[in-house]
């Protein structure tokens, strides 16, 4: 007794899906048999039709119609048109500029080719004469969540369709998905299109799920033979459900221990409908959206879209080449399959370190104070296109508080590198100059550091290093020119900061 789980409707809609693409493989043969060139064999025959363009060569030969030959042969399809639809409709007209009495021998040849091609063609996609020879090649294809040539390409070991329904929210598997693509391994490239027509679905019911239904009425509808739609049906369940489960010398296996001396023998499979979401999540990144929205994020404004990244993924190349040789879903995505870290979180700190540096003043200081620069840049170039002096108290005063802005960040980031490195008297050890050493910590009380403490000059060759530095990230060539008294300028007013820094610093330990 077969169980029906689908309605009638359903069933019409699945049988005229099989149909449907029975016909588009007919038509595709026949379009590609008008318009390829024609190739020879070794023996000088024509083999694969190249009908419209020999028949081009034909009308330029015979009429006087070269001209309206030649823009047919350059014209495109327009957007009502079907490809195959396409092709005829060349065909007929070149045959239009042609007397119907031309008795041209190649003419008549070709005429004739292409008719017997046409009864041929049509012969070999009738549904039930298709169908009958293509259910015989499911047993070369497995239609399956995890593909064992995943493992290694040359893989023959079996594939596995998991249609368990455990679900453990702990763990992100194949059963996570909603609704998992399935995926069609094959051992010979010609039998993939029965796994085409396996795929057919509508309202999410597919004639695969009707096969593991016992539901029979999507192939009911193609023929009144009920053996013969038994028999495709046999046959097609070898897709899913093959009893010849088999390993591979080339497949991963690992022993599980059960009890002492006892194991089970596991073959891990990759789940090639859990990669194939993965790698769509991942493409979304390169969305526009995602690009907009990252292009918003970088310029501080709002997006309602959120920013999605996936960090420190890894590629894993399935095969070099005809990566649909492993699977259909491999094909598509190019042969790679994308992992993800699975190491334990770390604290990663975003200060780094300056034990093995040689400068404090360098492109990730101006990165940490970029903003408060940026400040003091525009007000000094306002001022000078409005050709105003600094000298004027209020505007004078503007400049010395975004310099203090721009030194007490400074002092902070100081501090927050100083609060991530654990080692005591780290900048011993350090490559940096010992005025930046001493700023980093100034109670050291080792030889080097107090004999450079003596004469207190430390502070203002620190301030000096400051001045130069600050005058660089401000300058512009062209707008903001800045010479070496503004730098004297800003060591100046730091030299003042850094004095009060360093007093609080001392108190503070």
């Amino acid at each position: 007794m077969h169980i029906k789980m689908t309605n009638n409707e359903i069933s019409k809609i699945l049988s005229d899906g099989i149909i449907e693409y029975i016909n588009n493989r007919r038509d595709k043969k026949e379009e590609s048999f008008l318009k390829d060139k024609p190739k020879k064999n070794k023996q000088g025959i024509i083999t694969n039709g190249g009908i419209n363009t020999r028949l081009v060569s034909i009308v330029k030969k015979i009429s006087q119609h070269k001209e309206a030959a030649s823009s047919i042969e350059k014209s495109n399809k327009n957007k009502e048109q079907t490809a195959i639809s396409f092709q005829k409709d060349n065909y007929h007209q070149l045959l239009s500029l042609i007397d119907e009495g031309n008795v041209d021998g190649e003419l008549l040849d070709l005429k004739s080719e292409y008719q017997a091609f046409s009864l041929s063609n049509n012969d070999f996609f009738k549904p039930t004469k298709w169908l009958t020879l293509y259910a015989t090649k499911a047993k070369d294809i497995s239609f399956a969540t995890h593909v064992g040539k995943l493992t290694h390409s040359s893989s023959k070991s079996s594939s596995i369709l998991d249609v368990s329904p455990q679900i453990n929210d702990c763990y992100l598997t194949t059963n996570s998905l909603n609704n998992p693509e399935i995926d069609t391994a094959s051992s010979n490239a010609a039998s993939l299109p029965i796994a085409d027509i396996l795929k057919i679905n509508t309202n999410g019911i597919s004639v695969l799920d009707c096969l593991k239904n016992n539901d029979k009425s999507p192939f009911g509808n193609l023929t009144e033979d009920e053996s013969l739609v038994s028999q495709w049906c046999e046959q097609l369940k070898q897709a899913y459900d093959s009893t010849q489960k088999k390993s591979y010398f080339l497949s991963k296996q690992t022993y599980f221990p059960i009890a002492d001396n006892q194991y089970h023998l596991l073959l891990p499979l990759t789940s090639s409908s859990l990669v194939h979401e993965l790698h769509f999540e991942h493409k979304k990144y390169f969305d526009d959206k995602q690009k907009i929205a990252r292009s918003q994020k970088k310029s501080k404004k709002y997006s309602p879209v959120n920013t999605c990244t996936y960090p420190n993924k890894a590629y894993l190349h399935v095969t070099g080449s005809n990566h649909s040789n492993a699977s259909s879903l491999n094909g598509k995505r190019g042969g790679r399959i994308s992992l993800l870290p699975t190491m334990p979180p770390q604290w990663q700190s975003s200060f780094p370190s300056y034990i093995n540096k040689i400068e404090i003043f360098d492109k990730r200081l101006a990165y940490e104070l970029k903003t408060v620069i940026d400040e003091l840049r525009k007000y000094l170039l306002l001022i000078k296109n409005k050709e105003l002096s600094t000298t004027e108290p209020k505007r004078n005063a503007a400049v010395i508080n975004k310099l203090q802005a721009i030194s007490g960040r400074f002092f902070n980031y100081v501090v927050s590198v100083n609060n991530h490195t654990d080692l005591p008297n780290w900048t011993c050890d350090s490559d940096l100059p010992i005025e930046q050493q001493l700023l980093f910590e100034p109670c050291r009380e080792d030889d080097a550091a107090k004999t450079i403490k003596i004469n207190k000059q430390w502070t203002n060759t620190l301030s000096k290093s400051y001045g130069r530095w600050l005058n660089n990230q401000l300058k512009d060539k062209n707008k903001l020119p800045l010479s070496s008294i503004h730098a004297q300028t800003w060591a100046d007013a730091f030299s003042i900061e850094l004095r009060e820094f360093i007093a609080t610093q001392e108190v503070t330990i």
